[in-house]
């Protein structure tokens, strides 16, 4: 069996722990729009926001398994996709399928990881609000270390990769 081995989660999961189902102020998702809905022209670069809709947000991910590692959440606090109305759900997919595209283009991922986990014991981190994982992946993005140690080096400047896609999921007429 593969090992995905990512200790720099431990930080997000651990917090997360002590509070299983934290509300919406609570929330490291939710915090990161407080004051900041009014549109998407906010310098939203401190918190990696790179594109706000009426229904959903794009963040980089802080704790990326790839650089570009990008997070799609809904702004509305819940934790199961059924929560979520028909609409929301359609906006999700549009952001996930405008994100693919993006990350292709801007930062020449070969493919892509995209994903969901629904409760604590699927894996997720941060079960109490739902977000779509979307992975940029190239060939060779593993090396040795990862097969011999078990670990993977992500070395990723956030900064710049958050200038680099902004521009593109700025344009986006979602």
């Amino acid at each position: 069996m593969d090992i995905l081995y990512a200790p720099w989660r431990d930080t997000y999961i651990t917090k997360s722990k002590k509070n299983e189902k934290p509300s919406d102020q609570d929330c490291v998702f939710c915090k990161k729009l407080v004051d900041k809905n009014s549109s998407d022209q906010d310098d939203s670069a401190e918190e990696f926001i790179l594109k706000k809709t009426k229904h959903a947000f794009i963040i980089l991910n802080l704790y990326p398994y790839n650089g570009g590692h990008l997070l799609i959440l809904p702004r509305q606090h819940v934790a199961q996709l059924e929560d979520v109305s028909a609409q929301v759900r359609a906006e999700l997919m549009e952001l996930m399928s405008a994100s693919i595209v993006i990350l292709k283009n801007v930062l020449k991922a070969e493919g892509i990881n995209t994903g969901l986990n629904l409760g604590r014991a699927s894996g997720a981190g941060i079960p109490s609000h739902l977000h779509f994982h979307v992975v940029p992946r190239w060939f060779g993005d593993t090396s040795f270390i990862t097969t011999i140690g078990d670990t993977k080096n992500v070395s990723v400047d956030l900064h710049r990769i958050y200038q680099d896609l902004k521009p593109a999921f700025q344009a986006l007429e979602i």
